[in-house]
């Protein structure tokens, strides 16, 4: 393998095939509904990485250089997109994926952007190396920054087998603003391995947070619930959504409960149509 380095002297491999590659990495709480998420929204992912790019056109093979182009990338969206990436693919080369475990670790050390900080951590942990994404979460997940995305520390935490920053996504989940609440709501799921324990005096309850969640101001944040109801599996989706069907006053989120109940029967959902 032949190697050059980018005008930021980051060493590139030169076109090396970069493959899905989701794993547990060691991590005590990556559970399966985790790596369902991740495999269905990997392809997304990588189509994303060449639209944000003006210098790509088309679907090109995903290879180390052009993810190293992309984690150094000045474009907004598309090192946050390549950090997710590289840690959920892998090349047939130990040079290049050493070359890419580099370049996460310079991320790390000189990107100021919160996410992009976050998704270089996870993926480096990935990549083997979680005492290094460890200290990086919890340097986040402790940031003093309002627009931090600490959740999303918390979320990653969670799955190393650190339930610490749940206090956090309960914080987050019950913020001024709806995007946030929006986030929570989506990343709760992490702390399901720790459900009715006590992490800093808050008993973990996910089916509560997601339910409380029903009742927001937010129409978007509603539209969501449902769908997260029925990931996680919950024994009353139906008497849930049956509710949500009847009362909600938005279309979109009634809606959302209608597919849901659609798939757990089908035949309530339909009656609850008229």
């Amino acid at each position: 393998m032949q190697a050059s380095k980018n005008d930021k002297g980051v060493a590139m491999s030169d076109e090396t095939l970069c493959k899905m590659h989701l794993q547990s990495a060691g991590l005590s709480q990556r559970s399966e509904p985790l790596l369902k998420r991740e495999q269905q929204a990997f392809s997304g992912m990588v189509k994303s990485l060449f639209t944000l790019s003006k210098a790509e056109t088309g679907s090109p093979p995903l290879t180390s250089k052009i993810l190293i182009n992309a984690l150094t990338s000045k474009a907004p969206g598309r090192a946050y997109t390549a950090a997710f990436i590289t840690g959920r693919c892998q090349t047939q080369d130990t040079g290049a994926d050493n070359v890419l475990t580099q370049a996460l670790e310079k991320v790390i050390e000189e990107v100021a952007e919160p996410d992009v900080v976050i998704e270089a951590a996870m993926s480096l942990a990935l990549r083997g190396n979680i005492e290094h994404s460890k200290q990086t979460l919890l340097a986040r997940l402790n940031s003093p920054n309002p627009l931090g995305d600490q959740y999303k520390a918390a979320f990653y935490l969670a799955q190393m087998g650190d339930p610490s920053g749940y206090g956090v996504l309960v914080k987050t989940l019950r913020s001024d603003i709806p995007h946030y609440r929006l986030m929570a709501v989506r990343h709760a799921i992490a702390f399901v391995p720790y459900e009715a324990q006590k992490i800093n005096n808050i008993k973990v309850d996910v089916r509560g947070l997601l339910v409380e969640r029903l009742s927001d101001s937010d129409e978007l944040v509603r539209s969501e619930v449902p769908f997260y109801l029925e990931e996680l599996q919950v024994p009353d989706l139906r008497s849930l959504l049956q509710s949500v069907v009847q009362y909600d006053p938005a279309y979109s989120v009634r809606a959302a409960a209608l597919i849901v109940l659609d798939r757990d029967g089908g035949k309530a959902g339909s009656d609850l149509r008229e």
